[in-house]
């Protein structure tokens, strides 16, 4: 019998597509080749590259069998599988047509990472208000690059495809909205380059694959940041800016990785009471595993966010100890929200940033429009995933008290 708390089971018509659970994995059976078939009989293309893509595919395909996922969570799987093994197949193709995408400079990226939901979406949404800041839509991060006669725009059918994706992920998941609503114009993270070359948040952080997750700390992130920037190249033909604005938390546990692709980026590390980020991220990791598993005890996605917390916080203060002061800045949210004008000054003048005046005017309205990709009141209780408030300050203490949160 499920674990699952009532409240986030799925919903009709998902309850009755489940009714073929008995039968999911002859229905919807789960394997790279067949994923891979399927994606290259669609775009007409072959051709993964060399930078061991293949290796990571398996890697997620063998994590995936190791969960029970439920009818619905298997169709949503061989989805997203196909969505960015097609983007795979385009990106490489378009960059073998095109080599010099490769030249394209991506220079002093500001990037904003942290702990998941310590204020990265409002803090980028906020800076996309600077015109000088060029910052990914949802629906360009998603598709990345169109079909082959026209790799670097084609926009109607990659905002069609975006549209796709999303109404699919709302119809599965529809009480993500008030933690996380995406829609195709929106200001959006650069997660979904790394997924184009299979480093998944989604994979463990929406269905529970904890195993993957750790196993991704031993990977060599270097070639999936690689394909990031080369993504990013492709995108800046389209449309060119004076400088990218990232952002992205899962950059926390990956910085070694990141610097060695963007050695000059300019890096954002925002904070938030640990209590209510690890809280929310359960409640929003919670949501999504719970409509794709069978079954989901709350105990063991609380035990992994904490535990996967400390270790992105360790991560990133072995590689912050060997950059320069001058590259790195800490953002406390709550300073954020009480002092906005007086912390992005700040913020820009430590990077040696441009800021005009106008720029007040302009961040003002953007703040003013709340930019916090939610839809609705985001109710959540830490303990129910096993744990006090205070115990997860006091497991990361350390943390804690040396930025003062």
């Amino acid at each position: 019998m499920t674990q699952t708390p009532k409240a986030l089971r799925p919903g009709f018509p998902f309850t009755w597509v489940n009714r073929l659970d008995p039968l999911r994995k002859q229905l919807i059976p789960i394997d790279a080749r067949s994923a891979m078939k399927l994606a290259e009989r669609l775009t007409g293309l072959h051709d993964y590259g060399d930078d061991g893509f293949l290796r990571r595919l398996d890697d997620a395909i063998e994590s995936i069998h190791e969960i029970d996922l439920s009818t619905t969570g298997r169709f949503g799987v061989r989805y997203v599988l196909n969505w960015h093994l097609t983007n795979k197949l385009r990106i490489v193709d378009a960059a073998k047509r095109h080599p010099e995408i490769r030249d394209i400079p991506i220079e002093r990226p500001l990037v904003i990472t942290g702990l998941f939901r310590t204020g990265t979406t409002f803090l980028h949404a906020v800076l996309a208000a600077d015109p000088d800041n060029r910052v990914g839509r949802a629906w360009e991060l998603f598709y990345p690059v169109g079909r082959r006669h026209d790799p670097f725009g084609d926009e109607a059918w990659r905002r069609r495809q975006a549209g796709l994706t999303m109404g699919l992920n709302h119809s599965f998941i529809p009480d993500q909205k008030v933690a996380h609503h995406v829609t195709p114009d929106a200001f959006e993270e650069c997660l979904f380059p790394l997924q184009n070359d299979m480093a998944s948040v989604t994979i463990f952080a929406a269905w529970g694959t904890w195993s993957y997750a750790m196993k991704m700390l031993d990977w060599d992130m270097v070639p999936p940041y690689r394909s990031h920037k080369l993504q990013l190249q492709m995108l800046t033909k389209f449309k060119a800016s004076k400088r990218w604005s990232l952002k992205c938390p899962w950059h926390l546990w990956n910085l070694d990785a990141l610097l060695a692709v963007y050695p000059d980026a300019c890096i954002v590390q925002t904070h938030r009471d640990v209590a209510k980020a690890i809280g929310s991220q359960c409640s929003l990791s919670a949501r999504m595993i719970a409509k794709m598993q069978r079954s989901l005890r709350m105990s063991d996605v609380g035990d992994f966010w904490l535990d996967y917390s400390r270790i992105g916080i360790d991560r990133a203060m072995a590689v912050r100890s060997k950059l320069p002061q001058s590259q790195i800045y800490d953002l406390r949210l709550n300073d954020l929200l009480a002092h906005p004008i007086d912390v992005l000054k700040d913020l820009y003048a430590h990077f040696d940033l441009e800021y005009e005046e106008e720029l007040t005017e302009r961040f003002l309205t953007r703040i003013g429009e709340q930019p916090t990709a939610q839809l609705g009141e985001h109710d959540y209780d830490v303990e129910d995933f096993g744990f006090t408030a205070s115990e997860v300050r006091e497991r990361l203490r350390d943390y804690c008290d040396h930025f003062g949160i």
